[in-house]
């Protein structure tokens, strides 16, 4: 067995490990990567936000097709042919260019050497690694970093392990279109997914435990985009308890009740559960180490080191959030504390989000609830899409944003977006979280026009101008 010598041994190559990777070995460090997938990226990359985005922006072009009347356009014919398996070699070729180009970057670098295999803590300065190629690696390290991800996480529900039945990764390789498709579980995915196969074509149901959707959204917010898909044509049903799932022939019945009531079915070709993601620490050899672990992730401290000094951990396999840049930030952040350097780690109330509803739905910082719940002393300013020029000439007026304040500081906490282009949005949302600007210096701000950009000054100039008054 081969033994190797290195400063710092990253396991997982996704959107957390890679760039830890990357800034440590481009500081200088000697490191080690070792990724057991197909590449790296990891589950964004390859089974999560990547190739959702892929369907849904076919998703949105069918829709843009259809609504050409609108804008005065008369198309040839209303008939739109969807030629799934071109839009699986699109994803392909998307995700072995994102891919390729992550390899390549790591190539570049020296002191960074890229391993494909499983890897195992023998204890809490080794591991054992069996690559790809069948051969066993011996490794030996100062520190250690776990960026494992999570799966998904599957209730126990009778019938759920039938081919029928997908989760969130199965279904983004799916060779067919369903013809009904019922969903369980109201989340991000569930509902991302279930406006892409409505749009494009789809008969969908969505099934959720929780008297809502998107429980972790702005509840205004969220209501307005479960009317919107109701519109649409999705069958929601809120607080259902799915019993079980059985198949005959080629239909799928899944059993469920709403809140006390009598049994109900949905009867489809195609299921897909959406009920959560759970860390991925299977097999990672912890029980060898000091590291402490609960089905809600691995514990770790304010600098994501864990119970054993010098390994840390960061990401999906910490628990919630689980998000694709919270990894990154948090990966980067810990590169800069490993290389001695001062850094602030990243905190949930900075955290950004974007659900890629139709339409989407950007989240940063605090909600109102909960900054209620933080006992803050806060004001909510709102401005309507329907009046705003931007959204009104792209046919996307059916919006809302709500920017929420200390109304001693006048420090934005909160910025909660639901508009076609939302996503966009979030990076000034970001800076406006990060750095606490004031609603007076937003209010001053000068934006373009007409852009959705300039929706962030005119929500706050009343309120400028109505303190203003109040003070003279």
């Amino acid at each position: 067995m081969t033994v190797q010598h290195v400063e710092f041994l990253i396991i997982g190559g996704g959107p957390g490990g890679t760039p830890t990777a990357i800034a440590l070995a481009s500081a200088g460090g000697s490191v080690m990567l070792v990724e057991k997938g197909q590449g790296l990226g990891g589950t964004c990359l390859f089974e999560g936000c990547i190739p959702s985005k892929i369907f849904r922006e076919s998703a949105r072009r069918l829709r843009e097709l259809k609504q050409a009347g609108q804008f005065g356009l008369c198309l040839p014919t209303r008939d739109v042919t969807v030629n799934w398996s071109a839009i699986l070699q699109r994803k392909r070729s998307i995700l072995q260019q994102r891919s390729e180009y992550a390899l390549n970057k790591t190539g570049q670098l020296s002191a960074l050497k890229t391993v494909f295999g499983v890897c195992h803590l023998l204890d809490p300065r080794s591991a054992v690694i069996k690559t790809e190629a069948g051969d066993k690696l011996e490794v030996h390290f100062e520190k250690a970093i776990l960026s494992t991800g999570s799966v998904p996480f599957i209730p126990p529900i009778k019938g759920s392990d039938h081919p029928r039945v997908h989760d969130s990764e199965s279904i983004l390789n799916i060779d067919h279109i369903p013809e009904r498709l019922v969903i369980i579980g109201g989340g991000p995915i569930g509902v991302e997914l279930g406006q892409v196969f409505n749009t494009l074509g789809s008969e969908v149901s969505i099934l959720e435990t929780a008297p809502r959707i998107l429980g972790l959204v702005d509840e205004e917010l969220a209501s307005r985009l479960q009317q919107r898909m109701s519109d649409d044509g999705i069958d929601i049903l809120t607080s259902c308890a799915v019993s079980d799932i059985l198949t005959t022939g080629h239909n799928v019945f899944v059993d469920f009740v709403v809140g006390k009531g009598v049994e109900q079915h949905k009867i489809a070709d195609t299921v897909l559960m959406v009920t959560g993601r759970s860390p991925n620490i299977d097999d990672l050899g912890l029980d060898n180490t000091a590291v402490r672990y609960d089905g809600h992730g691995i514990k770790v401290n304010d600098t994501l080191e864990t119970a054993e000094a010098g390994i840390y951990a960061v990401g999906d396999v910490t628990g919630q959030p689980m998000y694709a840049h919270w990894a990154t930030a948090q990966g980067l952040a810990l590169a800069q504390h490993l290389m001695g350097k001062p850094v602030k780690f990243p905190t949930l109330e900075t955290n950004t989000a974007v659900i890629f509803s139709e339409p989407e739905i950007g989240i940063a910082g605090l909600t109102e609830q909960q900054a209620k719940q933080a006992g803050l002393n806060i004001q909510v300013t709102l401005y309507d899409y329907k009046q705003d020029a931007r959204a009104q000439i792209a046919g996307c007026a059916n919006g809302l944003l709500k920017i929420i304040f200390d109304k001693d500081s006048r420090r934005v906490l909160g910025v909660h977006i639901m508009v076609e282009g939302a996503g966009e949005l979030m990076g000034e949302a970001a800076l406006l979280i990060k750095t606490g600007i004031p609603i007076e210096t937003i209010a001053a701000a000068i934006h373009p026009h007409p852009t959705l950009t300039e929706s962030f000054t005119l929500a706050v100039r009343n309120i400028v101008a109505q303190a203003a008054d109040l003070k003279s």
